[in-house]
C-alpha cells in the first residue's frame, strides 16, 4: 500500500499543481498546450526511441497485446454505440463522440506516468505498442463511425484511410518507435552524450506530462448531461478495463506484466482528444468534458485500488 500512496499521490499532486496555477492565471491555455507539445512530440519519443534502441530482441510481437487491448475496446465501443440512444446528451451521429470518450484513455498524459512510476522502465515495450496506435486508430474509427451514421451513401473510406496513414506517418510515437527499432537493427549503440541528452529529455517527460493535464482539466465543465457523463465514466473506467482483462488471461497470451500495463491503460478516464472530437463536431460537448475532468478526478481512488489488485496478483 505505501507503494500505491507514494505512486498516486504524487501523479495527482502535480495534475493538482497544474491545476491550480491554471486557474490563478500563473500559466495560461497556450502555455499549456506548448507543454502538452513537448510530452507528445519530443520526451515521450525520446523514452521510447532509448528504450527500443536498446531492448533485446525477445520482447514479444504486438499482436496478441493489440487484440486484447483493441478487442476490449471495440466491445466497449460498440456498447456505447447502443447505449448512448438511451440518452438525448450523447445521441449525436450514432453515438460516435460517446464511443470516442469511451475508447479514448487518457494515455500519454496520465496513463504513461502512472505506469512508469510505479512499473518503472521495464514497462517500455507494451506501452510503446498501444501508443504508438492508440490515437491515429481511434480517429479514423470514430470519423468512420460517424460520417457512416450521417452519410452512409457518400462516405468515402479511401480518403479516410488516407488520413489514416498520414497520421501515423506523422505521429512522433510512431517514427520514435520506428527509428529505435531500425537503429538497435545497426548494432551500434548509443554514444554517453545523446544517450544522455535523451535520458534528460524522457525524464523531463512524466512530471511535465501530468502538469500539462493539470493545466487543461481548468478548461473543462462539470455542467450539464450529468447522466451521459457519469455513463461514459462507467464505460471507460469498468467496463472497457474489466473486457480487456478478460481477453488477456482466456483469448491470448501475455507476460503479467504486460496484462498489467494493458488494464492500467484501459482503466485510464477519457482523454482529450474525445473532447476535440465532440467539440469540433459539436456533439455530446458538455457529457464529454464532464466525463475527462470528473473522471480524472475519480482515477485518483480507482487507481490506486487497481494497483493494490495488481500488487496482490489478483490481476
Amino acid at each position: 500500500m505505501h507503494a500505491i500512496i507514494t505512486t498516486v499521490l504524487p501523479v495527482f499532486g502535480l495534475i493538482v499543481l497544474g491545476y491550480i496555477f491554471a486557474r490563478a492565471r500563473v500559466i495560461d491555455a497556450q502555455a499549456g498546450r506548448g507543454i502538452s507539445l513537448f510530452v507528445f512530440n519530443i520526451a515521450i519519443p525520446a523514452f521510447l526511441f532509448r528504450t527500443v534502441s536498446s531492448v533485446d530482441g525477445q520482447a514479444g510481437a504486438p499482436w496478441a497485446l493489440w487484440f486484447a487491448y483493441f478487442g476490449g475496446l471495440a466491445l466497449a465501443w460498440i456498447a456505447a454505440a447502443f447505449v448512448s440512444r438511451s440518452f438525448e446528451s450523447l445521441n449525436h451521429s450514432g453515438g460516435a463522440a460517446a464511443s470516442m470518450a469511451t475508447g479514448f484513455g487518457n494515455l500519454a498524459l496520465l496513463g504513461t506516468p502512472l505506469a512508469l512510476a510505479h512499473f518503472g522502465n521495464a514497462i517500455a515495450v507494451p506501452l510503446g505498442m498501444i501508443l504508438s496506435i492508440h490515437a491515429p486508430v481511434l480517429w479514423f474509427s470514430a470519423t468512420l463511425h460517424r460520417e457512416l451514421a450521417r452519410h452512409s451513401g457518400s462516405f468515402s473510406l479511401a480518403n479516410t484511410a488516407k488520413e489514416l496513414a498520414t497520421q501515423l506517418a506523422t505521429n512522433a510515437i510512431v517514427l520514435a518507435l520506428a527509428a529505435g527499432a531500425l537503429w538497435r537493427f545497426t548494432g551500434i549503440g548509443l554514444h554517453p552524450v545523446p544517450d544522455k541528452m535523451l535520458s534528460m529529455l524522457a525524464d523531463a517527460g512524466v512530471p511535465t506530462a501530468l502538469f500539462a493535464l493539470g493545466v487543461s482539466l481548468s478548461a473543462y465543465s462539470l455542467k450539464g448531461s450529468w447522466d451521459g457523463m457519469f455513463t461514459l465514466i462507467g464505460l471507460k473506467m469498468v467496463l472497457m478495463p474489466i473486457l480487456v482483462f478478460l481477453l488477456c488471461r482466456f483469448a491470448v497470451t501475455l507476460p503479467p506484466l504486460w496484462i498489467k500495463v494493458a488494464v492500467l491503460f484501459a482503466a485510464m478516464p477519457t482523454g482529450a482528444n474525445a473532447f476535440l472530437f465532440a467539440q469540433r463536431n459539436d456533439e455530446a460537448v458538455p457529457a464529454v468534458s464532464g466525463a475527462i475532468a470528473l473522471g480524472t478526478g475519480l482515477a485518483a481512488i480507482t487507481v490506486s485500488i487497481l494497483l493494490w489488485l495488481m500488487d496482490s496478483n489478483y490481476i
